[in-house]
């Protein structure tokens, strides 16, 4: 489906596929980039910059721009985006820096959970268990979660 604005002379793309993710073509591009999981404003706003494209709505964006956007997402060290806004940072197997975006996210989560589980370290197994992991008191708060019933006597 493609509309029609008042301020844009041409047609736009309603929906817009990108990192296995659906965005709005009506958003600001700026807004619809943080639609991806794994990537917030500040990344967003540097996504933009680095690769020399214009503020506009997603769905005005040309075949051209919208692939010089997912390069830069897929690679951001390509378009020079500084280390530090990575999101995963020295990967425990190659010790290079990443950044996740989409269901990378999820799956390096499990991954790390999984290691975790299998050395017994206690951050994985509390959070295998659903407790707290941050040294929280779990007597009377964080109850959510657990179905604890009270059994009468007879």
């Amino acid at each position: 489906m493609e509309l029609n604005y008042k301020d844009s002379p041409q047609t736009i793309q309603h929906m817009i596929r990108m990192c296995n993710t659906n965005i709005d073509g009506r958003k600001q591009i700026l807004k619809a980039l943080t639609t991806i999981k794994g990537i917030g404003m500040r990344f967003a706003q540097t996504l933009l910059t680095r690769t020399q494209i214009r503020n506009c709505r997603a769905g005005e964006l040309t075949a051209e721009e919208q692939q010089r956007l997912v390069d830069a997402i897929q690679d951001p060290k390509s378009v020079g985006i500084p280390i530090w806004m990575y999101n995963y940072r020295k990967e425990y197997t190659t010790g290079e820096d990443k950044h996740l975006v989409g269901n990378q996210i999820d799956a390096a989560f499990r991954f790390s959970l999984e290691r975790g589980k299998k050395i017994k370290a206690v951050r994985e197994c509390r959070l295998a268990r659903g407790m707290k992991v941050r040294g929280q008191r779990t007597k009377s708060n964080g109850r959510h979660g657990r179905i604890v019933g009270v059994s009468r006597k007879k």
